[in-house]
């Protein structure tokens, strides 16, 4: 087999992708494998740790695609490319996948044979650059190396310390190695960083105390501030160092922090030695501070000698420029790995962006494509790069040609909205186009860049929402994107219609008419819903459940909710107003809101999902409509719904009911807005007096309420919620209650 034949693996459990990709790599020469999922992919790369690349699907059974990249990438095997495949609809998983670490990903459409031997061919041409470039950062790094042990003249502790190129390791040599020409029992090593002393390393030889550095354990202590009274600080800050032989002895400096750490520890700080590590540029590195020199002899504790503060003194001052060094040599390998990175980055951003990309140089021509640019304007990369854009812009997209040249001329970026581009076989494609204009470092123009946003996905779901909200939610919708879509619990007013004694109607009118009244019915009513705000969430055979406030709150959904129902009772007098003068039967309806938490959200399957509401507070909406039928009322609140209204309308309170599912009483009000004075006269008495009615039944006085309810029904004979309380009352009356009665009315059904 020639050593040269790239091994690549293809992930999928879809046989004839596999199949068709197989075919294709073969045929061009590469050499490879397949797995049926994420799982076996995972085995076969451990089993052939020399693969070259991965090619996987997405959605997958065992391991799906991102989890598969998620396993590599934390892996032995996490540098070897992956490209991902996906379908039309799964554009953000593809993103999320590029996140996570995929090096490209495709499409899997008519266009995949050509696009995955190209994405191949550069992503591990990508590759063999990176490769390239760390095998040349560590050649550099070998080499300042070798540099550092042909200084003769050093000795062995400085040769140590500017050959280290480690830096947790380069701390720990210094901090060791001072601690060694002193014999001292402790050492903190601190590194200036944002103006405060930073701990680095933390040593305690009796306590057995070793923090920091390659080998230490993690360090929590917080950095300290550069100040006079600080011992560390006033040493950073006048770059003198500092012999004190006994800290319980010095008044020079605040050793509190010393102190307290002996109580809490059982141990005796005395003789200190701090040094300034300053560089070749007389600034400060950071700060060594020693603790308790040690006769070699007795082990007693004894102060920092002279021939001590020369020695660390001399060790500070090499390790200052190692630091230094090393810091410097960081920040170039760092800003080599930067550039790489940033042109890596910038390819892979280009290439995984879902709106098309095109670069002109100064002459108008095409640049740079990226693979979303080629799949909207249906042609190939070599079809577009180095032409002209006038080869496209002409007829009816001289336009385009037209705001490049006032770019040009302004060099002010520009903006046109819900534009055409019409294509070869006069295929029209909407689309949003940006014109930017594109200069170097000197500020001179250079070219110009074109992002083409293909909107004819978003014109179709607008057009799909809009059949269930008003165009402005349906753009706010469409912006907050899947964040909005996701299930959240939030306050909404639910509204719930029915039709009265709809399976009558359908048996007298038959199939076709039922049809035409229903859409006829709804129109007229979603048409009120959409006037307040409010979302069409579905119907459910002859019943409509809108809700106000999900997923966006107004601050009036109570009160939008209110007024969509005075209007859909309005609009179906006028309906019914219709229906009869052509003789048909009038239509009559029942509305329940309610205002309370309900879960919103995209619920269903994975082939299918609706955005809908669910919970107790949708339940009870669709409860107060069937009371509706008891009560011969047309619209009924819950109490929630009630105080939550700003604005004033004609409301009675009607009831306490124990629906079925709550144990707790709810409180409902009826909505009489809708009322003319000639279909109900005197309307605002007949409130008064069934509301001392009912507040009479509440307290038990059954003759009183008798009496009002009776009133009541003399105002307006076809007052049913009256006659209701009236029955009560009269039952009451012969049958009291228990003593423990609190009012509220069991219904025994819906």
């Amino acid at each position: 087999m020639n050593t040269t034949t790239k091994k690549i693996l293809v992930v999928d459990d879809d046989s004839f992708v596999r199949d068709i990709l197989a075919d294709i790599l073969q045929s061009s020469g590469y050499e490879v494998s397949t797995a049926l999922n994420g799982q076996e992919g995972v085995n076969l790369i451990v089993s052939e740790p020399k693969l070259d690349l991965v090619i996987s699907d997405i959605n997958m059974p065992v391991l799906d695609g991102l989890g598969l990249i998620r396993r590599l990438r934390t892996g032995e095997n996490s540098d070897i490319p992956i490209i991902v495949l996906s379908g039309n609809n799964e554009v953000a998983i593809a993103i999320e996948a590029i996140n996570l670490g995929a090096n490209d990903y495709l499409l899997k459409d008519e266009n995949l044979q050509d696009t995955v031997l190209l994405s191949i061919e550069q992503v591990l041409e990508k590759k063999r650059i990176v490769d390239e470039n760390r095998q040349l950062l560590l050649d550099i790094t070998n080499k300042n190396r070798e540099l550092g042990t042909i200084v003769e003249t050093m000795t062995e502790i400085g040769l140590a310390v500017t050959s280290e190129k480690n830096f947790p390791t380069l701390m720990e040599i210094i901090i060791t190695h001072g601690r060694s020409l002193t014999n001292a029992d402790a050492g903190t090593l601190y590194l200036v960083g944002s103006g405060k002393l930073e701990f680095k390393i933390v040593q305690n030889r009796t306590l057995n105390i070793f923090l920091g550095g390659k080998s230490g354990g993690k360090i929590q202590f917080p950095p300290i501030e550069i100040k006079e009274s600080n011992v560390s600080g006033y040493v950073a800050m006048n770059k003198k160092p500092v012999n004190i032989q006994d800290v319980y002895e010095s008044d020079l400096f605040d050793f509190t922090g010393p102190k307290n750490f002996d109580r809490t520890s059982n141990y005796r700080s005395k003789s200190m030695l701090v040094v300034p590590m300053v560089d070749r540029f007389n600034e400060v590195q950071g700060v060594l501070q020693l603790l308790n020199a040690t006769d070699m002899s007795s082990g007693k504790v004894i102060p920092f000698s002279d021939s001590h503060l020369e020695m660390v003194e001399s060790l500070a001052s090499q390790a200052a420029v190692a630091l230094n060094n090393l810091r410097l040599e960081e920040k170039t390998e760092r800003l080599l790995e930067e550039v790489l990175n940033i042109k890596n980055y910038n390819e892979n951003v280009l290439e995984s962006l879902t709106n098309g990309v095109l670069t002109l140089d100064s002459d108008y021509r095409i640049i740079t494509a990226n693979a979303a640019a080629q799949r909207i304007l249906n042609l190939k990369l070599e079809q577009l790069i180095s032409r002209k854009l006038d080869d496209f812009c002409g007829g009816p997209n001289h336009w385009i040609l037209d705001k490049v040249d006032g770019v040009v001329k302004s060099r002010r970026p520009s903006i046109v909205m819900d534009a055409e581009m019409t294509l070869e076989e006069d295929k029209v494609i909407p689309m949003n186009l940006t014109f930017v204009p594109l200069k170097n470092v000197k500020q001179e123009l250079i070219g110009t860049m074109l992002v083409l946003e293909d909107i004819t996905t978003e014109k179709r779901v607008k057009g799909t929402l809009a059949r269930y909200m008003t165009k402005e939610l349906a753009d706010k919708l469409l912006e907050g994107g899947d964040s909005m879509l996701g299930g959240q619990m939030q306050e909404a007013s639910i509204l719930f219609s029915d039709i009265r004694d709809f399976t009558t109607i359908t048996e007298k009118l038959g199939a076709k008419e039922t049809v035409s009244m229903l859409n006829e019915y709804f129109t007229l009513m979603v048409d009120q819903i959409f006037q307040c705000n409010g979302i069409l969430d579905k119907y459910i055979g002859d019943a409509i459940l809108a809700v106000f406030g999900a997923p966006f709150k107004s601050g009036q959904d109570p009160d939008n909710a209110v007024k969509a129902a005075i209007n859909m009772v309005n609009s179906l007098k006028v309906l019914n107003v219709t229906r009869c003068d052509v003789g048909k039967d009038p239509i009559a309806m029942g509305i329940g809101i309610n205002t309370d938490e309900i879960l919103s959200g995209n619920i269903g399957s994975e082939k299918r999902m609706d955005y809908t509401c669910i919970g107790d507070g949708v339940n009870l909406a669709s409860r107060l409509e069937g009371l509706n039928k008891y009560f011969g009322t047309s619209i009924l609140i819950s109490e929630n719904t009630f105080r939550k209204l700003k604005d004033p309308y004609r409301t009675r309170k009607l009831d306490w009911i124990k629906v079925k599912g709550k144990q707790k009483p709810v409180i409902i009000y009826e909505i009489l807005d809708f009322y003319e004075e000639e279909h109900y006269p005197r309307i605002d008495e007949s409130i008064f007096v069934f509301q001392e009615g009912l507040g009479q039944y509440q307290s038990r006085d059954w003759q009183g309420a008798i009496n009002s309810f009776n009133r009541a029904k003399e105002l307006r004979s076809d007052d049913r919620p009256a006659e209701v309380y009236l029955e009560r009352a009269e039952y009451f009356q012969q049958n009291p209650p228990p003593e423990d009665w609190d009012g509220a009315w069991v219904m025994k059904s819906k």
